[in-house]
């Protein structure tokens, strides 16, 4: 279908459609290759930042958190702690003791707190006393609101057996200015029993200020978890990118890293690191979206930019194309003249290839007309010597006359050998004829052999003997005629003729499926096959062979085999008509 609507078009057509493809093919290779390496460039360096920042991250929070544990092993340590946790609430000095250390501890707090800008928050409680630090206030709890056995962190805190434990705030209701809290058993440094509880609160402003960093990574999230749960979040959770996933879904989307779909519309690059020394892990979570439609961009960008090449290109090769088969155009409507039995004269331009061809074809066409007025001539004065020579042709049916004569004057001269031999080649006379028809049945065939081998019998006596074998039922099928007797007699020329005893021809004649498959084989003096090439051996072999491919086709025709003192074999094969 292709192929046929290609040939129907014009040459300046075809021009222009090649130059179309030798364009569009390149520059079609050129924008996807130039947008693949700039989209693979955005998202390596997308992928680089997003580590670059991590890693520091990374950095800035690991030294919180050491800084932290470090920050609760000075105020662990502490006498004057040690010594307001361990005060007996039962003892009648109970207050006088407190207040004696109470100032001290104080003071450390807030030494601390002016130098670690980070704490929001300190609280040193037991189930009797609690001291809370909070930006610039110190004060004590008396009545102790805080029950520390209904806190969540509590337990955790406990089984740490003296380890530090991190927990979002929003673990407890008195520390909801902070972003994070620190919790640490506090116990005896003599008799090891537990005294109470630390909690250093992480101030939410200054620890966002350790994720600057990812300031670099437009509207990126930062997450910061644990097996347990989130611990951080820099967007709220209810307002973030991560909202409408379940905790377990939330989880496996922060374990893998990659770029993920949330939804049809929302495509995220999801990056994790451990943090050192914990088991946290600082996750960030960019929106991809923004990042494609750059792309989507830039390749809209580039098939402008090829578009515009593409129509440059096409303008230029038009009219390259046009200054081109003007030529071929000119030449076109002198042959068009030349159908219609106008004759212009027109000139080409000799420097152009076209307009040499273009001149030399008038150049023919003038030659060809003398050449074809000379041609009509020679015509006429042949057509006119054959019809001399048919006049002069004899009659068939003067032949017939005359072999009749022959016959009677055979016959009253008591020469029946003559008699016999005139009859035979009468015979085969007529039969080769055909009445005009170039197909004859096979009975018929098998007479005009008969005929023959009755005029070879006055030469060879009966040194020459024919067998023949016919299937049932096929003599009356057509096939082309003068198969056989050229055949039988190149039997007799080429192999028995040679015998001193004689020999036997053998003719079988049989049908396979629409074929008809016939073997004249002789116990003549044979010949070698190579020396003589099969389709040349012998003038009429070869003119059968080509009259039954030129009738039937290629795969139909005469076969010889030949063995040197045994005698040849003929195989014919063509097609079977039917009367």
């Amino acid at each position: 279908m292709i192929r046929k609507a290609l040939h129907s078009l014009s040459m300046a057509k075809k021009f222009l459609l090649l130059s179309a493809m030798t364009f569009i093919l390149p520059l079609g290779f050129f924008v996807y290759f130039s947008y693949m390496s700039y989209s693979s460039t955005v998202d390596n360096k997308l992928f680089q930042m997003t580590e670059n920042v991590l890693s520091l991250i990374e950095k800035n929070v690991q030294y919180t958190i050491n800084d932290v544990s470090d920050t609760g092993n000075i105020i662990m340590t502490s006498g004057e702690v040690q010594s307001v946790l361990s005060v007996n609430p039962d003892a009648a000095d109970y207050h006088q003791q407190i207040l004696s250390h109470e100032t001290a501890v104080e003071d450390l707090l807030i030494n601390l707190t002016n130098n670690k800008q980070y704490i929001g928050t300190i609280l040193l409680a037991n189930d009797n006393y609690s001291l809370a630090k909070y930006k610039s206030l110190t004060y004590r709890i008396d009545k102790n609101p805080i029950d520390l056995g209904k806190e969540l962190w509590m337990q955790e805190t406990l089984d740490a057996y003296g380890k530090g434990c991190w927990f979002p705030s929003e673990s407890t209701e008195y520390f909801t200015d902070n972003i994070l809290i620190y919790t640490k058993l506090i116990r005896s440094l003599n008799q090891l029993h537990p005294l109470g509880i630390l909690l250093i609160g992480i101030d939410k402003k200054v620890f966002e200020d350790l994720l600057s960093p990812v300031e670099e990574l437009n509207n990126t999230q930062i997450i910061i978890w644990r097996d347990e749960g989130i611990l951080y979040d820099s967007a709220p959770y209810e307002n973030g990118v991560l909202s409408s996933m379940h905790q377990d879904e939330l989880f496996t989307f922060l374990k893998t890293d990659g770029i993920k779909r949330l939804s049809a519309a929302e495509r995220f690059y999801v990056k994790s690191i451990p943090c050192e020394n914990t088991n946290w892990y600082i996750t960030a979570v960019t929106p991809y979206n923004m990042l494609r439609l750059d792309k989507r961009n830039t390749l809209i960008l580039f098939l402008c930019i090829a578009a515009m090449t593409l129509l440059v290109a096409l303008l230029c090769s038009y009219l390259f194309t046009n200054n081109i088969t003007e030529t071929i155009r000119r030449l076109q409507r002198y042959v068009d003249n030349l159908k219609t039995g106008r004759q212009e004269k027109i000139h080409f331009n000799p420097t152009d290839e076209i307009g040499r061809i273009g001149n030399e074809f008038i150049r023919v066409v003038e030659e060809n007309e003398k050449l074809t007025t000379n041609l009509y001539k020679s015509l006429y004065q042949e057509k006119e010597s054959e019809l001399i020579a048919l006049q002069s042709q004899i009659n068939p049916h003067f032949l017939y006359n005359a072999l009749d004569s022959i016959f009677w004057m055979a016959e009253e001269h008591n020469a029946p050998d003559i008699s016999h031999m005139t009859v035979a080649l009468s015979n085969m006379f007529k039969l080769s004829l055909n009445n005009g028809e170039k197909l004859i049945t096979i009975r018929k065939e098998l007479e005009m052999v008969q005929s023959y081998i009755t005029i070879q019998k006055v030469r060879f006596e009966d040194w020459i003997r024919v067998i023949t074998s016919v299937e049932e039922g096929i003599l009356d099928l057509k096939i082309v005629k003068f198969i056989l007797q050229p055949l039988v007699e190149n039997a007799i020329n080429h192999g028995i003729a040679h015998k001193d005893d004689g020999g036997i021809i053998t003719i079988q004649i049989r049908r396979k499926e629409n074929d008809i498959l016939i073997t004249v084989e002789d116990n003549g003096i044979g010949f070698e096959t190579h020396d003589i090439p099969i389709p040349s051996h012998g003038y009429a072999v070869r003119n059968i062979d080509d009259r039954l491919k030129l009738y039937y086709g290629a795969d139909y025709g005469v076969q010889i085999t030949s063995v040197p003192g045994q005698g040849t074999t003929a195989f014919v094969r063509l097609k079977a008509e039917i009367i």
